[in-house]
Parts: C-alpha cells; sequence; structure tokens
C-alpha cells in the first residue's frame, strides 16, 4: 500500500495547492480542510512513506512548508507531531534534525540519504573492536600515549574506504575518538571541542543550502562526508566529556589552548 498511499497524499496535495495558501500562520482554527485533509494523508503513513512521498513533491517546495505550519497548527489543538517538520529537514535540508521521534523513524530518515541505521550499542561496538585491533583491552587506557593515535587511525581508515563513509556506527566512533583524544591531550578545551564541532556542522549546511547535496566542496577524498546529524553530534559531545575526565585523570598539568588545534581526519580530511 505505500505507493498507493504515497500517490494519495500527492493527490490531495494538489487538490490542497489548488485553493492556495491561505495565511492562517498560528491560527489553528482557520487552516483549510483540505490542506488539513493532506497532512492526515501524510501521517497515516510510516516515515519511509513519507520521505519518498515528499520527494514527489519538491517541485512545490511551498507546498511542504505550508505543511509544516499546518503541522504546527494541529499541534496547537493537541492533535499534532513533528513527523512533517522532520521529514521537511530529511528531503530538503539533508539533515537529521531532532525533532523527538522515535528511533526507528531517525534511521529511516538517515537511510533516505544513503546512510546506514545507526545504533549505540553498534558505535560501542566499533569503539571496542578498534581498540582490540590496536592491542588495548580498555578504553580508559588508550587515551594518553602513543596509542591514542593508533585507535584513532583505525577508525579514520575503515572512513577512507570508498563507499564506507556513510556507515553510522563507524562515522559516529570516529567522531567520538577524534574529539575524546583532542580534549585528552589538551589539544582543546571541552567548550573549545563543542564549538569546532558545531562549526562543522554549520559548514555542511551552508553548503547544502548553497545547492551543495552531497557536500562534494567539503570531501578532501573521493568519500562522500557524512549529512549534518544530531546523533553524530551527540557521540562528538560525549567524546569530549569523556576526553575531558581523560585530561583530569593523566593530562591536568597541560592546559588547553584558547583556539582548539584540531587536526583529525574522521571524514577522510576534516572533523
Amino acid at each position: 500500500m505505500g505507493a498507493q498511499d504515497q500517490q494519495l497524499f500527492v493527490d490531495k496535495v494538489a487538490h490542497a495547492r489548488a485553493g492556495g495558501h491561505v495565511n492562517f500562520v498560528g491560527d489553528p482554527y482557520s487552516s483549510s480542510e483540505n490542506w488539513v485533509s493532506a497532512l492526515f494523508a501524510c501521517n497515516r503513513m510510516a516515515m519511509f512513506d513519507i520521505l519518498p512521498a515528499l520527494q514527489k513533491i519538491t517541485g512545490g517546495k511551498d507546498d511542504i512548508e505550508f505543511l509544516t505550519v499546518v503541522e504546527d497548527n494541529r499541534k496547537t489543538l493537541g492533535g499534532g507531531t513533528d513527523r512533517i517538520k522532520f521529514a521537511y529537514s530529511v528531503v530538503i535540508n539533508r539533515e537529521i534534525e531532532d525533532r523527538g521521534m522515535p528511533g526507528d523513524q531517525v534511521n529511516d530518515g538517515r537511510e533516505f540519504l544513503g546512510c546506514t541505521r545507526l545504533d549505540d550499542a553498534g558505535v560501542q561496538g566499533e569503539i571496542q573492536g578498534a581498540l582490540r585491533r590496536v592491542g588495548v583491552g580498555r578504553a580508559a587506557d588508550a587515551c594518553c600515549g602513543p596509542v591514542t593515535g593508533a585507535w584513532l587511525d583505525d577508525l579514520v581508515r575503515q572512513r577512507q574506504v570508498p563507499g564506507k563513509s556513510l556507515i553510522s556506527n563507524v562515522a559516529a566512533a570516529a567522531h567520538y575518538m577524534l574529539s575524546r583524544s583532542h580534549v585528552c591531550t589538551a589539544r582543546a578545551s571541552v567548550w573549545g571541542m563543542k564549538q569546532v564541532i558545531d562549526e562543522y556542522d554549520a559548514k555542511k549546511r551552508r553548503a547544502i543550502s548553497s545547492g551543495d547535496k552531497d557536500l562534494k566542496t567539503i570531501a578532501l577524498t573521493g568519500n562522500r562526508p557524512y549529512p549534518p546529524d544530531f546523533g553524530m553530534r551527540n557521540w562528538a559531545y560525549k567524546g569530549a566529556q569523556d576526553g575531558f575526565m581523560d585530561w583530569q585523570r593523566c593530562n591536568s598539568a597541560k592546559s588547553p589552548p584558547v583556539i582548539p588545534e584540531v587536526k583529525g581526519v574522521p571524514e577522510g580530511g576534516e572533523f
């Protein structure tokens, strides 16, 4: 029924569009019945059907934006969600936003963008796997000393293999390790590292908004950089926090610089 549901939604949007985009922003009681019907047709679908359905109407970007307004109005009445806003972010902005969606729906968005599904146990497995490959038993033993670079390099090499940069668990593990190692070795404070993380995501968003949906202007190898994703950001943040604990334990005599000295390659050339 997926294709039929998608077509029903597309048809309802076309019917609602014929009535125009009425200005009822913030006024849920004046929502057009046809647009509400299109909204309901959208929300009846699973997320993996919503995404290609919205893709079909991207020629009318105003239609998708208008649906988000209708969705906001329905939320005011206690009957809406952020599903369409999440889908809008995936389809139009090529970004995985934190909109409170269940994990399976968020992963549907990642797959739509060509990535694999992300799960915390899988990320931990990639981190531990890299530790084993460089001969370290525990993460706490891997931060300070020469093994730090070996651990990070192992994860980076995996991401540099052609076609492997969009494996979500490996990407998250590499972002975690880079962030952790920079804070632990006093090349960045926690605050400074988070600024680097946020600016890199902002750089990706600027490239996407300028028309570079595959981030070719950012990639320094043949691999496509991972799209902006709150899950990646959260793992990088966690790396910074864990790196601070490492720094306190084994490197507190060295103070981090005001301007972070970040030199890492989780994407095959940039953070």
